[in-house]
């Protein structure tokens, strides 16, 4: 498949529109990028482009153009902050930092489409292992301003940063090992749940 420098640069602003938001740029947002003077304009691109095998596109919709051939993997490409570890048993101090390296996962992996703002953690320690949780595995966290109880949550404790489930008894939260060996986390002061765990990721030996 050969494409012109344009379709090429057309091509590429669609698959980053959908990994960014999840659905293809309009065609009046295409135009509005590459400053085509007429949405005729844009049509005769994505007609070269359909041509050619590299979209298709429905009959309706002004969002409906879907990627082919390998491109179509592409899009389906997500990179991800990896920000250190995290503890999986006593709660830590929590010192903010920028995120120490990117690790790229496709959605088939991740099983889910992940939202702005997801990212991923080390685990260190073993006290969600009945949850199936290692030392050493990776979880990808989905920031949720309305966690649900029962969900396996990365929080600030009193300051303190741990990955444990999310429990609610008698209108009061706290948190949950999943490992007999750890007490129950009950906030003197606050809890921040700084999101949800959404994936495990585990590498053998």
């Amino acid at each position: 498949m050969i494409l012109t420098s344009r379709q090429r640069e057309i091509l590429d602003f669609i698959v980053t529109y959908r990994q960014e938001n999840g659905c293809s740029p309009s065609i009046p947002e295409i135009q509005r990028r590459f400053q085509i003077r007429s949405p005729n304009g844009v049509a005769g691109h994505l007609h070269a482009l359909e041509t050619k095998g590299a979209i298709r596109r429905a009959d309706r919709g002004s969002r409906q153009i879907d990627l082919a051939g390998p491109d179509a993997a592409r899009a389906n490409l997500h990179a991800l902050p990896v920000f250190g570890q995290i503890p999986a048993g006593p709660p830590q101090m929590f010192s903010p930092s920028e995120a120490e390296s990117t690790t790229t996962m496709d959605e088939l992996t991740l099983g889910f489409k992940p939202k702005p703002g997801c990212f991923a953690l080390k685990v260190r320690g073993d006290s969600m292992r009945d949850a199936g949780i290692l030392n050493g595995d990776t979880v990808i966290i989905e920031p949720n301003p309305e966690p649900r109880a029962g969900q396996i949550v990365a929080a600030l404790i009193d300051g303190e940063s741990t990955l444990k489930r999310l429990v609610k008894v008698q209108g009061r939260w706290f948190l949950k090992a999943e490992n007999p060996a750890y007490p129950e986390l009950h906030p003197r002061a606050d809890l921040v749940i700084q999101g949800v765990v959404r994936t495990v990721i585990r590498k053998l030996d």
